[in-house]
């Protein structure tokens, strides 16, 4: 009896492939599925926000008006993450891709050493934002990371992306729906 406990105890587990954290269970959502916005809860604003990145450089939503970018919600202390913002930092163009952490913790606000770990794991540079900001991930519905929002050039939540992306071919097509409603 034990043993089969065990197993389904295993299998459970298993099976809950997110990233766990303080007791609470995130749920990673499959390679390739996406959770696409319902047409009721449009239009939804990305929220106002300003905070310095990890080099003390201030950015704010108002430096992206009239453009899209995305919006990659993770932790410094996920490190299967990496290999979704590898592959978004890998699509996406510059100034339009900003990270921002979705954990509170005192210990993982410091952002350069978030920063620098990440370069070191992926063996490269990464020339992107990474910002704390208390609370946006909240206000946004973050509930699982990694988590990308696509936001289009009039500040709205165009398409919402949780769990492992590595897909380059799938995040750049995500990417071109996105700006096409720009031209």
């Amino acid at each position: 009896m034990n043993r089969a406990i065990f197993i389904v105890s295993m299998m459970l587990f298993f099976s809950l492939a997110g990233c766990l954290h303080e007791g609470e269970v995130r749920i990673q959502e499959e390679e390739e599925k996406t959770e696409p916005i319902v047409e009721e809860e449009l239009p939804i604003q990305f929220p106002q926000w300003q905070a310095n990145d990890h080099n003390s450089t201030m950015w704010n939503n108002s430096m992206m008006e009239g453009e899209a970018w995305v919006a990659y919600f993770s932790a410094p202390w996920c490190t299967h993450c990496e290999a979704t913002l590898n592959a978004y930092d890998q699509v996406i163009p510059d100034g339009k891709y900003v990270i921002f952490s979705n954990e509170d913790d005192p210990q993982y606000i410091n952002m350069s050493d978030w920063h620098q770990r990440t370069e070191e794991n992926l063996n490269r540079s990464i020339n992107r934002p990474f910002i704390y900001i208390e609370q946006l991930g909240s206000d946004i519905g973050v509930q699982a990371i990694p988590h990308a929002v696509f936001i289009n050039e009039e500040g709205f939540v165009y398409q919402v992306e949780v769990g492992r992306r590595t897909n380059q071919t799938m995040i750049s097509e995500l990417w071109n729906e996105t700006i096409a409603d720009i031209n």
